[in-house]
């Protein structure tokens, strides 16, 4: 019987589920200046490390700005173009960033925006994951309980600008910190 050889650079089945605002960048509230985008601490020394121990990153955002219409579509997409090229130049890949652009106050009532489940689903299904098996981090209830909704290991991200209900698996200053409490109780 011949062996199977697996190819070297087989890519990680191992998901973490990120928020961004707050999480890695700055949340300074409906962000989608170029010259307001500031990494926090521990974001980049987080995420490289969280890479290093096989994880691949999509990044799940509510950008309720669009449904203000604060920014519109093309400047969130070039907003994001530059974080993904910022992170890529610390050697971070961001498979892919999802977003829901509603909010009930301003628009109808959609499936996509956290804590439900649809921008989820459809990154599963675009890169054939397991909900179940990823780590949600974030610094929001939305977050925690969108994590909770999926069955994975929830990590808040306290930096005391929003309240806090819903009880997380693990709490962390900030992505760092986060891949410090995920190595020590062995979730990594």
């Amino acid at each position: 019987m011949p062996l199977k050889i697996m190819p070297k650079n087989k890519p990680s089945s191992k998901f973490i589920i990120l928020d961004r605002d707050g999480t890695i960048i700055e949340d300074r509230g409906y962000i989608h200046k170029i010259k307001d985008m500031k990494f926090l601490p521990g974001a980049v020394r987080g995420l490289k490390k969280l890479q290093n121990a096989g994880f691949r990153f999509i990044i799940i955002t509510n950008q309720a700005g669009l449904a203000r219409g604060i920014y519109n579509h093309a400047q969130f997409n070039i907003f994001n173009q530059e974080l993904i090229k910022r992170l890529g130049t610390k050697n971070i890949k961001i498979e892919k960033t999802y977003y829901c652009p509603h909010h009930p106050e301003f628009t109808r009532s959609c499936r996509c925006r956290k804590p439900k489940k649809g921008m989820v689903l459809q990154a599963a299904k675009e890169f054939g994951f397991n909900i179940s098996k990823c780590v949600y981090i974030g610094d929001k209830d939305s977050d925690m309980e969108l994590g909770k909704n999926c069955k994975g290991i929830t990590v808040l991200i306290e930096n005391s600008q929003y309240p806090n209900r819903i009880q997380p698996d693990y709490k962390a200053k900030n992505l760092y910190h986060a891949f410090k409490v995920l190595a020590k109780t062995r979730v990594i």
